[in-house]
């Protein structure tokens, strides 16, 4: 079993080296965290489980695993875990601020790194995230189903899931690999939980033949305002703001 310690949602996850010489990119914005939702903070963990079967029948695991804050107002962290080819863990950190229009990104706990936190703007349409999937075009009525051709939805009876109320959601979408001479079909299946109450995805569920089953998990849930240092930028750090580059 292989565990990877970094986020499986992470696009902009650099090594220590290139974190040092490659020009930051932007970091789009995270719907699991529920960035931009006001009056329901929380902090929880969410974690990341692929298993895939190999040709030779072996199972190979990953796991990555993010800590998420969303405060009253809407603004969120997310600390990425990772380690260096040495075992040296460091996190890349996101704060997304809708309030104030901007997102900061930097790196922490990783002595060899250059100290620097990068701003970027957050544009209007970013200042809350989009909605959750699995809830657009879903039938109300638990229970039921709407199909089209290749792809069937239903809703699931609710049910708590990590300690909190959920509502589910399962889309089943059939696939024909027509590059094969068997012409194999197959499904591949996504399962959403919920909280209405967070308006957060408290659990995935994705199976697919060709890549395997990922789960992800957020659990140890608690609800209150995080301490607002959490969202401020980290002491000691140069700061390289990319909003007054936009402005020229």
């Amino acid at each position: 079993m292989r565990f990877v310690s970094w986020s499986f949602a992470a696009l902009f996850a650099l090594s220590p080296l290139s974190f040092a010489q490659t020009a930051p990119e932007p970091v789009p914005l995270q719907t699991t965290s529920g960035t931009g939702f006001s009056g329901a903070p929380y902090l929880g963990k969410q974690t990341t489980v692929k298993k895939q079967t190999l040709t030779d029948g072996t199972i190979a695991t990953e796991m990555f695993v993010e800590y998420l804050w969303r405060d009253s107002q809407g603004r969120t962290r997310r600390e990425m875990v990772q380690h260096t080819k040495s075992g040296e863990e460091y996190r890349s950190v996101v704060v997304t601020d809708p309030v104030d229009g901007m997102y900061l990104k930097w790196t922490a706990g990783l002595p060899s790194a250059r100290k620097v936190m990068n701003i970027w703007p957050v544009t209007s349409a970013q200042r809350v995230t989009a909605p959750v999937p699995g809830n657009q075009g879903q039938p109300e009525k638990q229970g039921s189903a709407t199909t089209t051709p290749g792809l069937q939805k239903e809703v699931l009876p609710p049910q708590e899931i990590n300690g909190v109320y959920a509502e589910g959601t399962r889309t089943t979408r059939t696939v024909q690999l027509t590059e094969e001479s068997s012409k194999r079909i197959l499904q591949v299946t996504n399962e959403l939980w919920i909280s209405p109450e967070l308006r957060v995805i408290v659990r995935h569920v994705r199976e697919d033949p060709r890549t395997g089953m990922t789960v992800t998990d957020v659990t140890d849930i608690a609800r209150g305002d995080p301490d607002p240092a959490l969202f401020q930028a980290p002491a000691g750090y140069a700061v390289v703001d990319h909003r007054e580059q936009n402005r020229q």
